[in-house]
């Protein structure tokens, strides 16, 4: 309902500014004494809403599956895991001592 209603409003400032000003047109547009057929057409529809009380329907078939006694699927294996070594890691390369001296720029 909020959409069609913005979108009768656009169309109805829209529609009024081709006679006058903008801030005119603005204010036939929220007046409420110029209404457009598609805000008629809200306004009932909003009213039979109203008017109409709200229900709701509750589904059995969640209490069967609450009440169940299980699930049949087996359980999966919980063994441990050991993962190997990284491809990418080269070990001895890790360890080595950068080169000795250090290699200082120059300041200039």
């Amino acid at each position: 309902m909020a959409l069609l209603q913005g979108v009768a409003w656009v169309k109805m400032a829209h529609d009024f500014s081709k006679t006058g000003t903008l801030s005119q047109a603005i204010a036939k547009t929220f007046d409420g004494h110029h209404l457009c057929p598609l805000c008629k057409k809200i306004v009932r529809a909003r009213a039979i809403e109203e008017k109409t009380p709200i229900t709701m329907k509750v589904d059995k078939k969640a209490e069967v599956f609450i009440a169940s006694n299980g699930s049949e699927l087996p359980q999966p294996d919980s063994r441990q895991f050991i993962y190997g070594p990284a491809p990418f890691v080269s070990m001895p390369e890790r360890f080595v001592a950068p080169p000795v001296p250090v290699p200082i720029g120059r300041l200039s």
